[in-house]
């Protein structure tokens, strides 16, 4: 058997080898909360529709309707009648609608992580075994580009843009939807391999809200650079589960000054952390995701996919927990996942229930 289980954003990969030695490998970054970029979504403003533009400042024989959305793909000074008018370029036509009668949209995307081609769980494998190819790092700085609900201001709904929450003092309910989101992240991007979903459950969810008390206790947290492995270990045995390391945390962190923001600025950061983790960055935040020399740690890639090169652990699913704890302004947030191995082995389950 063989389980990797890591850290990012303070990115720590701990190599775990048939539940046996553990190696550190420790690289300190951690990401500031995520900063959404602007829309670029507009409306016409009032209740008529309104003349466009060709690029030439004429008049179009085109009309924008107030009740349509419209993505633009450029801003430009056009010169209309002597003067310069800023306007938006829409539609496939070079169609331009003049600034004064715009104003910005409100849009929603649905959250999701894609896999570019090449990456493939052969090409994973070989990157977790420390030999990427270039066509795959290619591939995971093309990922961290494309993915960019992190970067976008659009939420997923209007209620997780109005929806404030405090995170030293989460409800239940908050914590498990921000742990049912995560897992679908995993879960869409694990589906693109062709490979079985992780599965929420209320046991490894007391585990991960253990776990995060453990870090509480202790003044401990990603910004430490390691796992507190002594407080999953005292986690793990008060759930029945007998392992001595740690084999089922990967964590992820931000700093934030105020604890209290809205679900969507919450659910990004989430987002951040995963997408870095798939796609083997280890920058911090999303600006230097272009300097390939960012793209070096896939020991969570290997955890998130279930492939390691084990014969035990490849291919196979995993049950999933989700919490946050926070030392000064610094929070963690804590993955947990226990393999579905590890439950069905009566030397490792003695009396976990996931």
């Amino acid at each position: 058997m063989r389980i990797k289980k890591t850290v990012t954003a303070i990115s720590i990969a701990i190599a775990l080898a048939g539940l046996g030695a553990v190696n550190n490998t420790v690289n300190t970054n951690y990401t500031q909360s995520v900063q959404a970029a602007s829309n670029k979504y507009i409306n016409v403003k009032g209740n008529k529709r309104v003349r466009l533009y060709n690029v030439n400042g004429s008049k179009s024989k085109y009309y924008a309707a107030p009740k349509k959305k419209y993505r633009y793909t450029a801003k430009r000074y056009l010169k209309i009648s002597g003067k310069k008018q800023l306007a938006y370029k829409i539609g496939d036509n070079s169609h331009w609608l003049l600034a004064k009668d715009a104003k910005a949209a409100t849009s929603y995307v649905k959250a999701k992580i894609t896999l570019p081609k090449a990456y493939t769980r052969s090409a994973l494998l070989n990157a977790y075994k420390g030999k990427p190819s270039s066509k795959f790092v290619a591939a995971c700085m093309k990922g961290m580009k494309d993915n960019d609900f992190s970067r976008i201001k659009a939420g997923e709904n209007a209620a997780d843009n109005k929806t404030k929450i405090n995170l030293d003092n989460l409800t239940t309910e908050q914590t498990e939807e921000l742990g049912k989101y995560a897992l679908n992240l995993i879960n869409g991007a694990r589906s693109q391999l062709g490979l079985p979903a992780w599965v929420y459950s209320e046991g490894t969810q007391k585990l991960a809200v253990d776990i995060a008390t453990e870090y509480a206790k202790a003044g401990r947290g990603i910004n430490n650079g390691d796992h507190y492995v002594q407080g999953i270990v005292n986690a793990c045995h008060n759930n029945g589960l007998k392992l001595d390391d740690n084999f089922v945390e990967d964590m992820a962190g931000f700093k934030l000054n105020s604890p209290v923001i809205t679900m969507t600025e919450m659910k990004k950061n989430i987002y951040f952390g995963i997408k870095q983790m798939i796609f083997g960055y280890v920058g911090s935040g999303e600006s230097g995701r272009a300097k390939k020399s960012n793209y070096r740690e896939w020991e969570h890639a290997g955890d998130l996919f279930n492939t390691q090169g084990s014969k035990n652990t490849d291919g196979d699913y995993n049950y999933f927990g989700f919490s946050i704890s926070k030392t000064s302004n610094v929070y963690s947030m804590h993955f947990i996942s226990v393999p579905s191995y590890v439950v069905n082995s009566s030397k490792y389950n003695q009396g976990f229930r996931p």
